[in-house]
């Protein structure tokens, strides 16, 4: 199974030219599809979305509007994941999207998906155990973990501390995320394989082979 995987979109549908004609089998989009706006100004990109024949899996980052993203997606095909499990096949798909809250008054805010790293281990966990016997689990979310491809310019960083215990301790195969741009890479934590795939809005994207975990970089240059 192969998988094109975008995060970081930003509302720049004219940025997506550069993944036509290319051969997968699941597109997953890793959060930020939209830049805050409206649902008129959303459907730009959703529209840009459908010319590509892919089923796609999605989940929310921390710039999708909480108000409206989910209930758009569905009304244009898009299927997301957040707090869920999809099943294809052999393979399991588990979502948790947003991001972990800084200050802890921002969790429950009504227009942004922000949690605790508490809430994103507990979800992620019983996730993953709910699918625990397919031959390949693939864990989606917006935000990297903590120390694996989430370093910002400055040197900070700026993951998920209990995405990385749900990693060391339930060892997933893949984990696709995006969200800080500067960090575009693959690197191992234990046996999981963890992918930033880079801004799409900056012509950036990644293919994976799910039979290997084979990742093939994708650019608009």
């Amino acid at each position: 199974m192969r998988l094109i995987c975008i995060a970081d979109v930003h509302d720049a549908p004219s940025r997506l030219w550069f993944l036509e004609g290319r051969s997968a089998d699941l597109m997953v989009i890793a959060g930020d599809l939209h830049n805050d706006g409206t649902p008129d100004t959303a459907v730009r990109v959703l529209d840009q979305l459908s010319r590509f024949p892919q089923m796609k899996l999605i989940i929310p980052g921390n710039m999708d509007p909480r108000t409206f993203a989910e209930d758009l997606w569905r009304s244009h095909g898009l299927i997301p994941i957040h707090r869920s499990t999809f099943v294809i096949g052999k393979v399991g798909f588990v979502g948790m999207g947003g991001m972990v809250a800084r200050n802890p008054k921002r969790i429950g805010d009504p227009a942004r998906y922000y949690h605790s790293d508490e809430d994103l281990y507990r979800t992620l966990t019983d996730l993953l155990r709910s699918i625990r016997d397919l031959d390949r689990r693939v864990v989606v979310v917006h935000q990297p973990p903590r120390g694996v491809r989430d370093r910002l310019y400055n040197g900070e960083l700026s993951g998920s501390s209990g995405l990385r215990r749900v990693i060391e301790e339930l060892q997933p195969d893949l984990v696709i995320c995006g969200h800080i741009h500067e960090d575009r890479g693959a690197s191992n934590l234990g046996g999981t394989l963890v992918v930033n795939v880079g801004e799409a809005r900056m012509g950036y994207a990644a293919l994976i082979d799910l039979d290997d975990l084979d990742v093939e970089w994708l650019t608009a240059e």
